[in-house]
């Protein structure tokens, strides 16, 4: 390969590699025409050994939850939902209602999080009203063995209190005709976690085989996935495992889906999205094992479940049961996981955090841009301390790269010179230039490396700015009000001059401050490097600037600012460089 086009292939390379993670990172994957079509006929009973208990031998069993799970999906949307009854929750985090009709928790907000911008009054909807396009919810379910409910699903619940709060919790109790009680009992705590005990009392004359059941099921979101941050089911179910069933996966496993045990340890089972996460917690007090589940259900808008199944008890007369369930509905805060961790026993809540390809250099710059938080008081800043310590910590092998481009610079002119003598004898030429290299200690190729080895780094540090909760809604000096959103202002109308939106337009059209300002010191920083002798190549270099700031104009602004100071740190350290050997090449 010719020594010339070695930086010109790598810029090229990396350009390539930026646009098509682009292309996968940001533009939702189209939804299958046949899953729109998805089936809303309940499914067919299956017959069922009575006297099943409802476990496995552990691992993945695609043939569904034993015990049955047909009664399961045959569950349709309870009508009544959006205008039954409701308990009002009422806390600092919290917001929402319990519906009385099936005891399902469908409505929570979260009280310290806002839905659109810093400014907006309405909050976070975490979980949804059934019934709705964008229906999501739990519930507690008491089944029979083969899988069919025992409490009708459109029985109205007789609520115990008028209110859920922190210190007064909320219990819905249900009366069988066979005199058999069943009693769901929320409790909150001061932060996001839900606590829903189970249970039952047999007071029919005769024997009952029960099994308690939970679930969450959500409707398939219109955003669809996106692959920098997973979205959809998730659960840990054995040691040092992460397992993760994306929304289309879940259509293509169907009503039977899958199941996993919890091979002993203490599991759990939910879905999360880019901030937020909703997880179901069996109670580390109880002794037996459970299967977790991932499939399609039943209804309109493809909704995908996923759910906890524990074993059946036979309940004699007069004896009662329960089960203990928790959900942790709310952010994804490294820190309240861990401490969820320790105060449930729970193994690895943690890990609803998508670290990506890179978690050894993700979690340290995580941990980093929070101290730097700490410490200055604004994300933006943090944003920019950061990039500092990356430029540090890469100083040597920057300055080798600048150095070799400065000393490059430098050689133009003989190098051209070079190619214009020996233009009819390309291997004289090549001959000349080695020779000329060697002679100059100067590595062509010396600038590849450190730009190879950042690429981990960048992508990784872009990682922690897209997934990093405290950067949504975070301010910065000036007119950005959230760094997690795009650049607010316009070229179209002079950056707001003009008295008329730009609200509507293509995002690439909409050209704001801090895109022109990368684009101006990315143009700066590539005419610090030595001027390509091939036309070609001065094209693309004089062009990809340009292509950039309009690219960039899709990020987030705080990518943007960060991207803006780091080409201004790195034209800092190049004129330094390019005077440093300017001055060591006039002494010499």
């Amino acid at each position: 390969m010719k020594s010339d086009n070695r930086n010109l292939i790598a810029a090229i390379a990396i350009s390539m590699m930026i646009l098509i993670v682009y292309q996968i990172y940001f533009i939702p994957a189209p939804q299958d025409p046949n899953q729109q079509q998805a089936s809303q006929q309940e499914f067919p009973s299956q017959q069922v050994d009575p006297n099943a208990t409802g476990q496995n031998s552990g691992g993945l069993n695609t043939s569904g939850l034993a015990g049955g799970t047909s009664g399961l999906q045959s569950v349709t949307e309870i009508p009544a939902a959006m205008t039954a009854p409701r308990i009002p929750i009422v806390s600092d985090q919290l917001g929402g209602t319990v519906s009385l009709a099936g005891g399902r928790l469908d409505d929570l907000k979260l009280m310290d999080y806002a839905r659109d911008d810093a400014r907006d009054e309405n909050r976070v909807e975490l979980l949804r009203k059934t019934g709705g396009d964008d229906s999501y919810f739990a519930e507690v379910l008491f089944l029979d063995p083969a899988g069919n409910r025992l409490v009708p699903k459109d029985a109205e619940w007789q609520a115990g209190g008028s209110t859920l709060t922190p210190s007064t919790p909320l219990t819905l109790t249900y009366m069988s005709d066979a005199g058999v009680g069943y009693s769901i009992e929320y409790r909150i705590d001061d932060n996001y976690l839900i606590t829903i005990t189970a249970s039952a009392e047999n007071n029919s004359g005769e024997a009952l085989d029960i099994r308690k059941f939970a679930r969450l099921r959500r409707n398939m979101p219109s955003s669809g996935d996106i692959f920098i941050s997973y979205e959809g089911p998730i659960g840990v179910f054995a040691e040092d495992q992460k397992t993760e069933v994306d929304y289309s996966a879940v259509q293509d496993l169907g009503p039977q889906g899958e199941s996993y045990s919890s091979e002993g340890i203490k599991g759990w089972i939910g879905i999360t999205d880019k901030y937020w996460l909703v997880a179901m917690i069996p109670d580390a007090e109880n002794q037996e094992d459970f299967q977790f589940g991932f499939r399609r259900a039943a209804g309109a808008g493809e909704p995908s479940q996923v759910d906890i199944n524990a074993s059946a008890t036979r309940l004699n007369t007069g004896a009662s049961m329960e089960r203990v369930f928790h959900i942790y509905a709310g952010p994804k805060k490294i820190n309240m996981l861990l401490s969820y961790n320790e105060s449930l026993g729970v193994e690895r809540l943690d890990h609803a955090i998508d670290w990506g390809w890179f978690p050894f250099l993700t979690k340290p710059f995580f941990h980093a841009l929070n101290w730097l938080y700490g410490v200055l008081g604004n994300f933006g800043l943090a944003i920019m301390g950061l990039t500092v310590a990356v430029k540090l910590a890469f100083f040597p092998l920057a300055n080798k790269s600048y150095h070799s481009m400065a000393k490059m610079r430098n050689l133009s002119p003989k190098i051209q010179e070079m190619r214009e003598r020996y233009s009819d004898d390309r291997q004289r030429q090549q001959q000349e230039m080695m020779e000329l290299y060697r002679k100059e200690k100067v590595n062509p190729a010396a600038g590849c490396l450190p730009l190879l080895l950042q690429i981990p780094v960048f992508f990784a540090l872009y990682k922690v700015l897209f997934v990093t909760i405290e950067m949504r809604h975070a301010p910065f000096y000036g007119w950005i009000t959230d760094l997690s959103a795009l650049d607010p202002t316009s070229i179209v109308n002079i950056f707001g001059l003009l008295p008329f939106s730009t609200a509507g337009l293509p995002d690439l059209v909409n050209l704001g401050v801090w895109p022109i300002l990368m684009g101006i010191t990315m143009h700066v920083q590539m005419s610090l490097n030595p001027p390509p002798p091939d036309p070609v190549q001065a094209k693309i270099f004089k062009f990809m600037p340009i292509g950039f700031t309009f690219l960039l104009a899709t990020f987030p602004a705080g990518l943007v600012i960060y991207w803006t100071w780091n080409n201004l740190l790195s034209i800092l350290q190049q004129m330094y460089i390019m005077r440093s050997v300017k001055k060591a090449s006039e002494k010499a």
